[in-house]
């Protein structure tokens, strides 16, 4: 018997933003529906009966459509808390203000619903979770008000569309948040620690029956491939990306000095010549309008062709005998926390950096490249960076757009004056943009000192959203690497 919460828009609209709070969410989110349950105050028996409900694996959602027209946006700026001698708000003398933007949209149909289609709820079950959905205000933002009701007789309405769950590795047309076994303790400690829903939030792939069938294009790989992330102490002050190559650096010291003699030249970088080395990079928040660019973590990248014995060395160094801090020999010790699975900071996730599937044709730089030969400050650098990337590893770009300011919110603009390794030579430091004639599956590194983490791209949004099968991807390579 399946369980059906149906949802009426009391006024006919939705506010609520997705992921990057940029755009209308639509359809609405399961976890979205979970939180407004969890948040109206639970008896320990709807307690009990949300537990059954996360572990009865994701819903479908049966939605109408949202016309592109009937999406709104309004920028403004909200009083804060803050105070300041500058001030800031008009109407509260002393208060500043910060940007704000909210987002709504006026669907087709004022109801949808979310529907467990074997899910077969206990009669108590189902009372409670009826009792607590008609305790939920709203939906999304407080001006988004609702009725909700709970029932076991789902009818998909005509001008419904129905949004399933697919299977891991399967194509997705939408990727929305979900419960998960676990989910209500997850939100409990967030609230406890001060922190947001958004940090326990795990999504997955949706279709519709009308998805058209794309044909995969062909890929190219790159020539790296496993990149094992270590993630800053949540107590620490984040680092500039300007101090990217003092880091990278150090990081590329301490690994060879844990693995001490005969050390692999795909380690050291004293490979024979056309032999890709391991990377060492820094992985900034990049790509969004709030982006500020600060490191989140370190990382080391390994070639899909590295030698048995780089590998194991990098194992023993960095695995066996766990890394746990980086202590440049000034300035704060920066702890470290080996990254064994997916993570809610975006900047720690492989697949934010690699294009899981189906790659990308564009990439954009998130640290600026140098090239790998001199030219004079007057001339095109165009080519020289179009062949920078063919050295690299990758195809020849159909297209390069060079320019000496970041071409992605948060990027680098240049590493910090005396961050710069001794003894390397110093040559132009530049942003650009590369479009591949075919897609690419990252990490993308190009140009001079891209193993210490310049030129390090990102991929721009591919066909298909990241998957929990690119997560599962990912813990069976770092299994594999790590032994």
């Amino acid at each position: 018997m399946p369980l059906v919460m149906s949802v009426r828009l009391l006024q006919g609209r939705y506010d609520a933003a997705d992921g990057w709070r940029e755009n209308v969410e639509w359809p609405p989110a399961p976890s979205r529906l979970f939180c407004a349950l969890v948040a109206s105050a639970p008896t320990e028996e709807e307690r009990r009966a949300l537990v059954w409900l996360e572990n009865q694996g994701p819903p479908q959602v049966w939605a109408g459509n949202l016309p592109e027209q009937a999406r709104f946006r309004s920028d403004g700026y909200a009083v804060t808390n803050k105070t300041s001698g500058k001030g800031g708000s008009q109407s509260l003398p002393g208060r500043t203000t910060a940007p704000l933007t909210r987002v709504s949209g006026i669907p087709d149909t004022g109801e949808f619903a979310f529907v467990w289609t074997e899910s077969d709820p206990p009669a108590q079950v189902e009372k409670a979770l009826a009792e607590l959905a008609w305790k939920v205000p709203y939906l999304g933002r407080s001006t988004s008000t609702v009725a909700i009701r709970v029932h076991t007789t789902p009818t998909l309405r005509p001008e419904w569309t129905p949004y399933t769950p697919v299977a891991l590795g399967e194509r997705a047309t939408t990727s929305l948040g979900v419960p998960y076994p676990g989910y209500l303790d997850a939100l409990d400690r967030a609230f406890e620690q001060g922190g947001s829903a958004w940090d326990v939030r795990r999504t997955i792939g949706y279709t519709t029956p009308d998805a058209p069938s794309v044909e995969e294009p062909e890929v190219v790989r790159g020539p790296f491939g496993t990149m094992l992330v270590f993630a800053f102490g949540p107590e620490v002050v984040l680092p500039a990306s300007g101090e990217l190559l003092t880091l990278t650096d150090k990081l590329r010291d301490t690994v060879m000095a844990r693995i001490g003699q005969d050390i692999p030249g795909q380690v050291s970088g004293h490979a024979e010549p056309g032999r890709h080395h391991v990377g060492f990079v820094g992985l900034p928040e990049v790509g969004h309008r709030h982006a500020r660019g600060a490191l989140h973590g370190l990382a080391v990248v390994l070639p899909h062709e590295v030698d048995p014995d780089a590998a194991e060395a990098v194992r023993r160094a960095l695995v066996e005998e766990p890394l746990t801090h980086l202590n440049r020999g000034y300035g704060p010790i920066f702890p470290l926390t080996l990254q064994t699975g997916a993570s809610n900071t975006k900047a720690l996730n492989p697949a934010r950096w690699s294009a899981p599937g189906t790659g990308s044709r564009v990439w954009v730089s998130a640290t600026p490249l140098m090239l790998d030969r001199f030219v004079r400050r007057n001339s095109d650098p165009t080519d020289s960076i179009a062949q920078s990337v063919v050295t690299a590893g990758y195809p020849a770009p159909s297209h390069v757009q060079v320019s000496q300011a970041p071409l992605t919110p948060g990027a680098m603009l240049r590493p910090r004056t005396g961050t710069y390794p001794a003894g390397r030579p110093r040559r132009w430091v530049l942003h650009a943009r590369i479009e591949f004639p075919e897609p690419v599956v990252g990490p993308v590194l190009v140009g001079s000192m891209r193993y210490l983490g310049l030129g390090l791209f990102e991929p721009r949004p591919t066909a298909r959203p990241h998957t929990p099968a690119d997560d599962r991807a990912r813990l069976e390579e770092v299994a594999h690497v790590l032994g």
